[in-house]
This record gives C-alpha cells, structure tokens and sequence, in this order.
C-alpha cells in the first residue's frame, strides 16, 4: 500500500479509523481440536474467553473465516498506518471523530452499486489488480493505481441519472473517511474528433446530474502516443483524495 503520497490529516485519521474498528470487531484466530481444523471466536478485553468455536466445513466455519480474513485485514492497515505516522513523527490525538460529507455519493450509496454493469462486450485481454476484465491499457493502469494506494474499487458500476438514463464511470472508489465516494473517466482518445465528441456529451451530462469534475469525478486523459504512468495516476488520485480530506476536516464546527 503507497502511503507516502497521503496528507498527514488522512493517515492519522484512517489509522484511528482502523483502530476503532478493530476495537469493536471480535477477535478470531485459527487453530487445532481433536485433530481437526477450527476457528475460535473470542470475547471481552484482557484474559480471553471464548465465544464460541467453529470446526471447518461446518456451516459457522466459512462465515468466521471471512471475518477472520477482514480482521487480519484491518490489522495489516493499521500496521501501515502506524508505522507512516511513526516515520514522519506525528502526533496521535487523543479523540477523533469522522466527519461526514453530506454528498448524496455516500457510503451507503457507494455500497449499493454493482461493479461490471455495463453489458458491452469487452474485447481486450487487460485484466486489472482487482481482477476486472477493462476496455483498455489505460483503465488497467488506473486500476493497477488504485490497489496500489490500498483503496477499494468497483469497475464500471451502474449509475441512474435523470429521465432514466444510465452511466457507468470507469471506475468508482470510497473514502471511508469523509463517508462518500469518487469516480474516474478516462478519456483515452483525444486524438480521434468523434470520441472526444462522444466523452464531451458524456461529461455535459455527468454536470447536469451532479457530478462535478475535480469535485465528484476525476478525469484522466490519453492519446495514441501519450497514456499517464501508474505513478502519475497514483499521484493525481491521492492528490483528489488529499484536498477532499482538508476540505472537510477545515471545515468550522
């Protein structure tokens, strides 16, 4: 996970984030009974107790093993966090608390689309890091990018915008954070008049509905003889995510 690029504001507050998360998730860990394969689940703080146990290909054992894996998970992160906040000698407040965007692109809306919505054929054989199947070199980058900087990412979600008309960015990621999500477009083709005819109306409509460039959307662009690094990439969406995150929390109670 690429760190360094993220403004102090979001790594102290990402890394209290996860350490109220984990607070409040039970504990698991894997181990041995009888010579069979189990999960413990653990209970209350100091001496553990446990909760209850769940030996594998029982109905419990998938559930608690996806717990387990999201547990694990979150104590990776905090490690990254923690070990950044440590690296560039910040100070950790006492308390904290999350300051919700009031944008309609919330966490509840981000957590309601389905990623691969659009049902156009893809006829490219780029696979991003998430393991979507993308339309071009360009969109694998951005999506290569994103892993990178440790955020989730659903590709080609479905959006319903006025008098029944759909889109499907490329690409839409949350930030957990400040409670809302972002999207991406990327306009590959600058050099060919009828595509850049066809992403100008596609943009004239992501306004009309809401969704503000350098607010809501991120667009990247591209030619035949010019496609953005992933290093590039990954440093325009920190950068986003950067000013989202101070624009927020600069905000007078």
């Amino acid at each position: 996970m690429e760190l360094s690029l993220f403004c102090d504001t979001y790594i102290i507050n990402e890394y209290l984030r996860l350490k109220s998360m984990l607070e409040a998730m039970p504990r698991y860990k894997t181990g041995t009974h009888k010579g069979h394969s189990v999960i413990r689940e653990y209970k209350g703080t100091g001496v553990e107790t446990v909760k209850r146990i769940a030996f594998e290909n029982s109905p419990a054992y998938g559930e608690m093993h996806q717990q387990l894996l999201l547990y694990d998970n979150c104590k990776t992160q905090k490690k990254l966090f923690l070990d950044e906040i440590r690296r560039r000698h910040l100070n950790i407040p006492e308390s904290f608390s999350i300051k919700n965007d009031t944008s309609d692109f919330n966490l509840a809306f981000w957590n309601s689309l389905i990623p691969c919505s659009n049902s156009h054929e893809i006829r490219t054989e780029y696979y991003d890091d998430y393991g979507y199947h993308v339309r071009s070199r360009g969109e694998m980058l951005i999506g290569n990018s994103l892993k990178d900087l440790g955020l989730e990412a659903k590709y080609e979600p479905c959006l319903y915008l006025k008098i029944g008309r759909k889109a499907h960015p490329d690409y839409s990621f949350p930030v957990p954070l400040i409670g809302r999500c972002f999207f991406i477009e990327f306009v590959g083709m600058t050099d060919n008049d009828e595509y850049i005819n066809f992403n100008y109306g596609k943009t004239d409509e992501y306004m009309r509905n809401g969704i503000l460039p350098n607010r809501d959307l991120i667009l990247l662009c591209g030619s035949e003889t010019y496609l953005p690094s992933q290093e590039t990439i990954k440093r325009i969406v920190s950068a986003f995510i950067n000013t989202a995150v101070e624009n927020i929390y600069n905000k007078k109670s």
